[in-house]
């Protein structure tokens, strides 16, 4: 395998335990040496890497474009980080076109496993659940076949979301139960935050909303034990709308509020406005009830 490959892999390992400075400064690390050596190809692509943990896509993107990897099939980084910016960025042809140039470059089966995922992941964007089923059923085969437990726990996880989005509420919750299977396994705090997260909106969707408050509790406890700053920011959202749902203005604005606080801390743009507009309409409620 090449060094790339091994730095990726560690890479999405401190992503995935929520140590997104972990990640910044292994992508840092690999630019600054890459520069050093004069090798312009791979020091675009960490610079692409972290233009893209910046969230700056266009950025990420130029950078990436001009990261002509040579070595060991490392392309499939590039084609594979393209598509994540293209999904990211509502683009959803070319981040398919992306991830199927890194599925042809993939070798192993936790980069073809990975890639059949992330392919998936486009094809429910783009609204074909029934796709996207077909290929994580392909890409959970071959992570199990290699026991890539992380990456199964992922994709079982994924197939769940498949299932709400066909509809099939109830259907998706023995998947998310199959992923915290594995991520209690793990221990996998941030894994089991996920899980429980959508199981919670499975149940809501159902109308089962106490249900869904008391798996949500449940994800604000391993969110908090993974210091899962964002996870705890998605939870807060998630339990306004449902006491939201049950009449409980109360409620609904006192998490709505903890949403608002946790995004403004990790400047989490999408989640500040969020909580602004349900605390605004809220309270614009509350008062024209009070005056009529």
């Amino acid at each position: 395998m090449s060094r790339l490959h091994d730095m990726m892999e560690e890479l999405e390992r401190q992503r995935r335990r929520g140590n997104f400075r972990g990640a910044e400064n292994i992508a840092k690390l690999e630019m600054k040496n890459y520069e050093l050596e004069g090798n312009t190809p791979y020091y675009n692509f960490y610079r692409g890497v972290l233009w893209y943990l910046y969230d700056f896509p266009h950025e990420a993107m130029m950078h990436f474009d001009n990261a002509l990897l040579t070595e060991d099939r490392d392309m499939y980084y590039v084609h594979k980080f393209k598509g994540v910016v293209s999904l990211e960025s509502g683009e959803f042809e070319r981040a398919r076109d992306s991830f199927e140039k890194a599925l042809a470059e993939a070798s192993d089966p936790a980069d073809i496993a990975s890639a059949m995922n992330a392919l998936a992941n486009t094809y429910l964007r783009m609204g074909q659940p029934d796709r996207s089923l077909d290929l994580y059923r392909e890409a959970l085969r071959v992570s199990m076949n290699a026991n890539l437990d992380e990456l199964s726990e992922t994709i079982l996880a994924n197939i769940g979301v498949a299932h709400v989005n066909k509809g099939d509420h109830e259907g998706s919750i023995r998947y998310f139960e199959d992923a915290m299977l594995l991520a209690k396994a793990l221990n996998d705090d941030r894994g089991m935050r996920i899980c429980l997260n959508n199981m919670a909106s499975a149940f809501n969707n159902m109308g089962k909303h106490e249900d869904a408050l008391a798996v949500y509790n449940d994800a604000l406890h391993y969110a908090g034990r993974a210091d899962d700053r964002y996870g705890l920011r998605v939870i807060y959202t998630n339990i306004g709308y449902t006491y939201r749902m049950m009449g409980d203005v109360h409620h609904a604005l006192e998490y709505y509020t903890l949403a608002l606080g946790t995004a403004q801390q990790i400047n989490d743009r999408e989640g500040e406005a969020l909580a602004k507009y349900w605390i605004t309409t809220l309270q614009k409620g509350e008062e024209q009830a009070a005056a009529s």
